[in-house]
């Protein structure tokens, strides 16, 4: 896909797609208050599954055998989707012991 290209059904069933898409349908909806209410992780999943189930119906692969792996597919693109965030946004702490004193004074 070339960059002045805009998203295709193509780039939307692969992998890297439905994450990008995803994500960017989450940061869109996400300040709408009772979007607010959810947990992202679990919004983020719902997003992933309603696109994975979207791509799967327009390319005609839909079944109920497919669902069970649309399923897991949508777990795998939401702990991406979601994993840089957590990541970023965890909070470190950093402790300084400051009972040992280099001039040796206590």
């Amino acid at each position: 896909m070339e960059i002045n290209d805009f998203i295709t059904f193509d780039f939307l069933s692969s992998y890297v797609g439905t994450v990008i898409v995803t994500m960017l349908i989450v940061q869109f909806l996400k300040d709408i208050p009772f979007i607010k209410k959810i947990p992202t992780r679990y919004f983020t999943f719902l997003v992933a599954f309603i696109t994975i189930l979207i791509s799967g119906i327009y390319h005609g692969t839909i079944s109920f055998s497919n669902l069970y792996i649309m399923l897991i597919n949508a777990i795998l693109v939401t702990f991406t989707a979601t994993g840089g965030y957590d990541f970023a946004a965890r909070k470190v702490s950093i402790n300084v012991d400051k009972s040992n004193n280099s001039d040796g004074e206590k």
